[in-house]
């Protein structure tokens, strides 16, 4: 196991300070490029939010970037360019990232979509949860739930900015059967744009989607069973159902966008690995206290299960 969050940020001082100061400084404010062994794609150009970029939160394992961006160096990405021996690597995914973030800077952030050149072979792209309030989702269903009345208003002040646009404190039902369902029917069309702009700027490249790995159990006795997954049995069956039915949209909605436009998608949501699993085959984490993850994000068992995927999707 990786570790408990409170030991990793308790490890080395030097060598965070050092990882910060290269992300903040002027020069590196862009994408992550690294130099491969040159035995596979010329050059592979990773988009997308923090389903792509934030694996295991612990000093020293940043890579290149903005810190706001989180890029770690066990997320899927890097693990792929690794294995495949690309001769150029260009991480431009960011935590946080938004389809819009992919033609805009944001907050010093530079386009996503600069990244892409004509001579790009390769592009791997995970997008699309921000989009649809999915930090929004989390926070009306497992985080409201769990809070008493009178510090309702200090939890909504903190989780009003996870994802732009949604109000958390309408409640569970009200963000995903009003407001995630209206996002989701608006990225659909976003999607299309997204792969239509890819295409423009690299003509010649292939294109790997992911979707996102599966956080809650089909199962309320797995979820009642696990010590892990207890803030969510705070919330009704039927909200539940709805959070399940909720990433499980949003999946289909990349899965349809992908096969439209040509892309190789891959569904990552195999059972049995959720928030609730064991630590030791946990691909997400609810709190990431046990995995060292960031909070609702994939642990480093979770990324090189999406890695393994791609790889295999690429080979077939």
């Amino acid at each position: 196991m990786a570790g408990s969050t409170a030991e990793q940020v308790g490890g080395s001082a030097q060598g965070l300070g050092q990882n910060l100061a290269g992300q903040l400084s002027s020069s590196d404010l862009g994408p992550g490029i690294m130099a491969g062994e040159g035995t596979g794609p010329n050059r592979y150009v990773a988009l997308g939010d923090s389903y792509a970029a934030v694996g295991r939160v612990a000093p020293g394992a940043w890579s290149a970037g903005p810190v706001n961006c989180v890029r770690t160096d066990d997320a899927y990405p890097t693990v792929v360019a690794r294995e495949l021996g690309v001769g150029t690597f260009v991480n431009a995914s960011c935590g946080g990232a938004v389809t819009d973030d992919l033609w805009a800077p944001d907050e010093g952030v530079p386009a996503q979509f600069d990244a892409l050149t004509e001579d790009t072979d390769l592009v791997s792209l995970s997008i699309g949860g921000n989009d649809v309030g999915f930090g929004a989702v989390i926070a009306a269903c497992a985080v409201r739930t769990n809070t008493a009345e009178p510090f309702l208003p200090v939890i909504d002040a903190m989780t009003g900015t996870l994802a732009e646009g949604f109000d958390p404190s309408a409640g569970c039902a009200d963000v995903i059967d009003r407001q995630a369902t209206e996002a989701l029917a608006e990225l659909d069309s976003h999607l299309d744009e997204v792969y239509a702009e890819i295409a423009r700027r690299s003509p010649e490249a292939r294109v790997v989607t992911t979707g996102y790995l599966a956080a809650i159990p089909e199962s309320d006795e797995l979820i009642a069973s696990s010590p892990s997954c207890a803030p969510l049995m705070a919330a009704t069956r039927e909200e539940r159902d709805k959070v399940r039915g909720f990433q499980n949209s949003l999946n289909d909605v990349v899965r349809a966008a992908a096969e439209r436009n040509g892309a190789t998608v891959v569904i990552p949501d195999e059972p049995g690995h959720s928030m609730c699993a064991p630590a030791d085959t946990r691909y997400v984490d609810l709190t990431g206290v046990e995995t060292g993850a960031a909070p609702v994000h994939p642990t480093s068992l979770g990324h090189a299960h999406v890695a393994d995927r791609v790889l295999a999707a690429l080979e077939g």
